[in-house]
């Protein structure tokens, strides 16, 4: 459960892959992936299956990270992280150790992406939130134009920042559905709240060795972008 200074509850959920061509070769190297990172001491537990080797913290599913090698993508996933530094210094330290290893090389990337989905639970009301947030997004005019009442906004945003695309998805829930959006459980799921879901990718000019950096760089202007909307509306 990551929070800032101020204490905030902000719950997230991470996700990085990194896309690349297809490689035959990794179909017969998957025995090699899954007994690399397990010896490695990185994931105790892994799955092969047809197209990818699947990593865990527990025997039978993932509790708080996991990561996946395929024949067209690698990546890491970090559920409920306790600090915001958690995730992309796990991630950045996965995505070297495959590139460290002997025997298969990862092909050129075609699709950074950094996407993070965050609740933050509020005491107010749906109905409070949405009319903050409907308030915030439209001016009174819009408003106006619009019509009606609101009953339940969802925005949809894609935008260009810094190197990155981003698509940015969200909106008010309800109290109890927030588990819906996510993989892991938490008391905080019983409240109200902003649900947020925000994807950073790039598809061009990229690198094996330059992953870490991107996504240190997606990470911190995801918790900036999180950090603004929920302040905007008094979360």
């Amino acid at each position: 459960m990551a929070k800032p200074r101020d204490e905030k509850v902000m719950l997230a959920e991470h996700t990085l892959e990194v896309r690349h061509s297809a490689s035959g070769t990794f179909l017969d190297e998957r025995g090699y992936v899954a007994d690399y990172i397990r010896q490695e001491g990185f994931f105790p537990h892994w799955q092969i299956d047809a197209n990818v080797v699947n990593f865990r913290d527990e025997s039978s599913s993932v509790k708080s990270e996991g990561a996946f090698v395929g024949y067209k993508s690698a990546g890491y996933v970090a559920l409920n992280p306790q600090t915001r530094n958690y995730f992309p210094d796990r991630a950045s330290s996965f995505w070297k150790l495959m590139l460290k290893n002997n025997h298969y090389k990862i092909p050129n990337p075609t699709r950074f992406g950094a996407r993070t989905k965050v609740f933050v639970p509020s005491k107010n009301s749906f109905d409070e939130i949405n009319k903050t947030l409907y308030e915030t997004f439209f001016t009174e005019n819009a408003r106006s134009l619009i019509g009606g009442k609101e009953i339940d906004l969802q925005f949809t945003v894609d935008l260009k920042e810094d190197v990155f695309h981003v698509h940015l998805m969200g909106g008010p829930i309800h109290e109890d559905e927030a588990g819906r959006y996510f993989k892991f459980e938490s008391e905080f799921f019983k409240q109200s709240g902003l649900f947020l879901d925000i994807d950073f990718y790039k598809t061009d000019g990229l690198s094996l060795n330059d992953i870490p950096a991107l996504l240190r760089k997606a990470i911190d202007l995801t918790w900036h972008k999180a950090e603004l909307i929920a302040s905007s509306i008094g979360l």
